[in-house]
């Protein structure tokens, strides 16, 4: 690592780089306490064995797949620029190994999950990955641009997500896709109820008071909102999973109005959810009830915001987004007409 006359941090690529302070948000209070959270209680759990997950994408036709998913109309190409922005302890070093053609770059704020990837990035020998302790806000220091973004469980927990989100739609190129994730707020109305329980009573993120906060966690009342959750996600039983949902220093939800609000306020399209079916009038629950037709004369974005408060359980929103000066109109699919008599099922 070389430091210029400008002071910035450079390096080659393939490089890991731990870049200094300057770089991480200059925002007192929120920011730092965030990155010290994470600091402490790096999330995902950190692990060091990646076995299982390169032989599942070994396959060429999961990763064919994958690309497609973003960009449906494009021909099929492995050599992409990738930013994983808030990369935790190993979703860089996954991506690095998914796509061993693409150039992937990996920033987080905290330094311990820097760290950690970059003990898979060594392990894995992965050549194709570059690290930086950065903030999300700074990201334009890395003088990059990228063909994709993910960002998933991080943009509600910034101190200013609309900055967070504007800063990685500047680096994305103008062809280029965003795989976002953001929380909803209806299905986790259990995790804000006891959040503000441990607000009220002076819990906070420490050893003692999550441990104290696990054997609390069984006492819920039968039929408790958080009842369902906890029964779904197993690693509540861990500290870091634990102190991230209920003890995290930041945290704000989206509905589907409000994202589609957030995303267009950062010069971004909507282009699909991830997995559609959930928010799709035709398909499952939805299709069945009286009113699935006259919810469906509705637009997309006001039949996706009824059926978010229909099902009243989604915890998270999942979605791929352009940039609204690019090309993402062309990558929506339709079955309106002949057109789609020449599509290709994968």
């Amino acid at each position: 690592m070389e430091r210029s006359a400008a002071g910035k941090c450079s390096a080659s690529r393939n490089s890991v780089v731990s870049s200094p302070k300057e770089h991480l948000s200059k925002s007192p209070g929120v920011a730092d306490d965030v990155r010290e959270f994470y600091d402490r209680y790096p999330y995902p759990r950190p692990i060091d064995n990646l076995d299982q997950y390169r032989r599942l994408w070994q396959d060429p036709q999961r990763r064919r797949a994958d690309f497609h998913l973003f960009w449906p109309s494009r021909a099929y190409r492995a050599d992409q620029s990738i930013l994983v922005a808030g990369c935790g302890t190993s979703q860089a070093a996954k991506y690095a190994l998914r796509w061993p053609e693409a150039q992937v770059t990996g920033i987080d704020c905290s330094g311990v999950s820097v760290r950690r990837t970059e003990e898979l990035k060594r392990k894995y020998n992965l050549t194709n990955l570059e690290l930086h302790q950065f903030s999300i806000e700074q990201v334009s220091d890395l003088r990059l641009s990228f063909d994709q973004i993910v960002c998933t469980g991080v943009l509600h927990h910034l101190a200013d997500p609309d900055a967070g989100l504007s800063a990685l739609s500047r680096v994305l190129k103008p062809d280029g896709a965003m795989h976002l994730m953001v929380y909803a707020p209806y299905g986790r109305s259990g995790i804000y109820m006891l959040q503000e329980f441990c607000r009220r009573i002076g819990l906070h993120a420490t050893d003692a008071d999550i441990r104290d906060l696990i054997s609390a966690l069984g006492a819920l009342p039968s039929g408790h909102p958080l009842e369902t959750l906890m029964r779904q996600a197993p690693d509540f039983q861990h500290e870091a999973a634990l102190a991230d949902a209920l003890l995290h220093p930041q945290d704000r939800a989206y509905s589907v109005p409000q994202l589609f609000d957030f995303v267009e306020k950062a010069g971004l399209t909507f282009g699909r959810w991830v997995r559609q079916a959930p928010y799709s009038v035709h398909c499952g629950i939805i299709a069945k009830i009286p009113q699935a037709a006259r919810m469906a004369q509705l637009s997309r974005a006001d039949q996706y915001a009824a059926i978010e408060l229909f099902r009243g359980t989604m915890v998270r929103h999942s979605l791929v987004a352009y940039r609204n000066d690019g090309g993402g109109d062309r990558q929506n699919i339709s079955f309106d007409g002949d057109v789609w008599l020449g599509y290709v099922p994968i």
